[in-house]
């Protein structure tokens, strides 16, 4: 490692900061990590370099591989050591010999430039020549005056205390074996003869040296306690934080950050504690999920939302006993554990107790928020003992208590999983038939009732599975409006419709094709463009398609569906009401869209011959579509009965098994030759 000043891409260190870099050798690679701190400088003091790099540093005899990083704190405290001994040097000087006097003064001058590097930021060099400059100054004052005997032999101590504060481990150990080695020829020499030393007696001088060096050593063994001190205060507060800090993670991965509860990883284990204690005794799970949550985030925004959770998990714990368990799963979805019940009457009231609570008005951002859930419930052991398959069961039965008009509950049976399995099975087989286009387009006819003759058609989709059999359009359309798929069905129902439709004039038959369009196609608003290159692609005239509508599709999102039947019927394109009279009753849509024609329900059409009421009815649709100038379609006329009473109340169109059901394009055709 070595000290850089200009390894910095940027170049733009502060002032007041000190940049370094730290290289480290390793097989002949060569990696610079730079570092800079504000304030709280670190500064590299010691460091090593490989045999095969040169080293510029002449005091720099250890070859260490450490690496003492020095905040700004110690720096200072390093700096206080140099004036210390700078001080006890000029104070050694006057009670001194010649000699020893030129050896201190000597030594002054070097800490001097000492100082001088350290303000400079010369940390490293500085360092090393600080810690020889008072080993060589000791040996030298102990070689011209008393040997082995000399009070200055005390000064050693002090130093390796400096080295091994300030250097690295094989600086020390060198420094060391550096004293070690010297005193050993000292004391050989002395006792062989070869060097005399004179007997130590009691003086002025020796008394001043002993001072010095217990002031010296009694002010630097202070500073070094006191930041010991420090360093050990701050080490035990740094391993109370990180003790709090693995509390708080421990707490964070098994509690919920949001409401405080238990997690669903702490819930599995309370479940297993429970079933492992009682394996006989039931315990009930249930799964709580609120109805309508997504508007209060949609009007009130997510952070309303959070304080609505936290509210109701305070609610609902003050309806649980201290053995019952409250978990949330995520979202706003909750589970419950309760152990504490006998009878399945008292489990019912522990529900209907949680119910209520859910339905607690909530108080948010000034707001009054009124809350319901939807709960399902699962017993262990009757419906399983693993966690993860219980609250599977009990998430279906939620759906099902949700399906049967939400703010309710519903026990799990085994017949509500085997319609998610059969619901499942036919998703994918649905999404498989789309992808490869294994639908049918049928063609029921359209007949005009005074002539007695084929008007139109109506395009009909079917789907036959080669496992399933054959699926009902009321079964897969809700699923595919459902899953996303209805766009693609629609637009091949489109295409083979219109198709077909240009096939027949081309044999001489112009007849009027009617499509069914989805709620979901409406709310694309697209479906003005979509038709456009239909009939582009087909060469279909305009005016020889009509788009089948639903009420509830002119009812939702008004303003949407109203501009595009206008852009449609701008280019020719005819729109009808299907299955008129069984949606809403609200008529007003009536006057505001461009229609052609009302579809009149089968359901009213096949009681007309034996229910008063229902030709009544259907009498009444049939008035008030002529009154607003649209022609009448039939739907569902299987007896000669129904067509009389019909033609009677003056319906225009009529379909149904009286004439045909729903064939393909090649008996359709035979149909038009009859």
């Amino acid at each position: 490692m070595t000290k850089c000043r200009n390894l910095d891409p940027a170049n733009s260190a502060p002032p007041h900061c000190v940049y370094f870099s730290v290289v480290w050798y390793s097989e002949q690679r060569i990696c610079y990590c730079s570092f800079y701190r504000f304030h709280q400088r670190y500064i590299v003091v010691h460091s090593g370099i490989r045999q095969d790099m040169k080293q510029r540093t002449f005091f720099d005899l250890s070859a260490s591989t450490d690496v003492i990083v020095l905040t700004a704190h110690q720096l200072k405290r390093l700096k206080q050591i140099v004036w210390i001994c700078l001080t006890a040097v000029i104070c050694g000087v006057l009670p001194s010999g010649p000699k020893s006097s030129a050896i201190l003064l000597a030594t002054a001058v070097g800490l001097v430039c000492i100082l001088i590097l350290l303000y400079r930021a010369k940390v490293r060099f500085a360092t090393d020549a600080l810690l020889w400059l008072l080993t060589l100054m000791i040996c030298s004052l102990i070689s011209i005056n008393l040997g082995i005997f000399d009070l200055m032999l005390l000064g050693y101590p002090l130093v390796l205390a400096y080295a091994a504060m300030y250097s690295g481990k094989r600086f020390y150990w060198l420094l060391f074996g550096f004293i070690l080695l010297f005193c050993s020829a000292l004391a050989l020499a002395t006792l062989y003869g070869w060097i005399e030393f004179r007997q130590p007696l009691p003086t002025v001088n020796s008394f001043v040296t002993l001072n010095i060096l217990l002031i010296v050593s009694g002010l630097s063994m202070r500073l070094i306690a006191r930041d010991t001190k420090d360093a050990l205060l701050q080490l035990k507060r740094e391993n109370e934080r990180v003790v709090s800090s693995q509390l708080e993670i421990q707490r964070l991965a098994q509690h919920d950050p949001l409401t405080g509860l238990v997690n669903r990883a702490q819930c599995e284990l309370a479940f297993q504690r429970a079933v492992a204690v009682k394996p006989e005794a039931e315990v009930a799970l249930l799964f709580i999920d609120l109805d309508n949550f997504k508007p209060i985030n949609d009007a009130l925004g997510h952070q309303a939302g959070d304080e609505v959770l936290k509210q109701l998990a305070v609610n609902l714990q003050r309806a649980l006993s201290e053995q019952d368990l409250l978990s949330r799963f995520g979202g706003d979805e909750f589970v419950v554990l309760l152990t504490q019940w006998q009878q399945r009457q008292e489990l019912e009231l522990l529900v209907q107790n949680l119910l209520q609570h859910c339905q607690q008005e909530v108080l948010v951002q000034q707001h009054k928020v009124q809350l319901s859930a939807s709960v399902g419930v699962a017993l262990s052991p009757q419906d399983g003992t693993d966690f993860q398959l219980l609250c599977k069961k009990a998430d279906t039965a939620m759906y099902q208590a949700k399906k049967m008009g939400r703010n309710r509950f519903c026990w799990y049976q085994s017949e509500m999983e085997q319609q998610q399995l059969e619901k499942f099975n036919l998703m994918m087989r649905l999404r498989l038939a789309v992808k490869q286009q294994l639908f049918s387009v049928l063609y029921q006819p359209v007949y005009d009732i005074k002539t007695n003759t084929v008007f139109g058609a109506e395009a009909l989709l079917r789907w036959t599975d080669s496992e399933l059999g054959v699926i009902a359009p009321d079964v897969f359309i809700p699923l595919a409006e459902e899953i996303g798929l209805i766009q693609e069905l629609g637009l091949f129902v489109l295409q083979q419709a219109c198709g077909q439709a240009v096939a027949w004039q081309n044999s001489g038959y112009a007849l009027r094709i009617a499509v069914n369009i989805s709620v979901m196609q409406c709310k694309q608003g697209d479906l003005p463009a979509l038709i456009r290159q239909v009939l582009q692609e087909t060469g279909l005239a305009a005016h020889a398609l009509e788009l089948e509508l639903t009420e509830s599709v002119l009812i939702d999102d008004t303003a949407l569906v109203k501009q595009q039947i206008q852009q449609l019927s701008a280019l020719g394109v005819h729109f009808a009401i299907d299955d008129f009279g069984t949606g809403y009753s609200n008529l007003g849509y009536l006057s505001q869209f461009q229609l052609s024609s009302l579809k009149i329900d089968r359901s009213f059409v096949s009681r007309i011959s034996h229910d008063d009421k229902d030709l009544a009815l259907v009498k009444g649709i049939i008035q008030l579509a002529s009154s607003l100038g649209l022609h009448t379609v039939a739907e569902g006329v299987e007896d000669q009965q129904s067509l009389e009473l019909l033609q009677q109340a003056g319906c225009h169109y009529a379909q149904g098994y009286l004439w045909s059901k729903a064939v393909s394009p090649k008996e359709f055709e035979s149909l038009l030759t009859q």
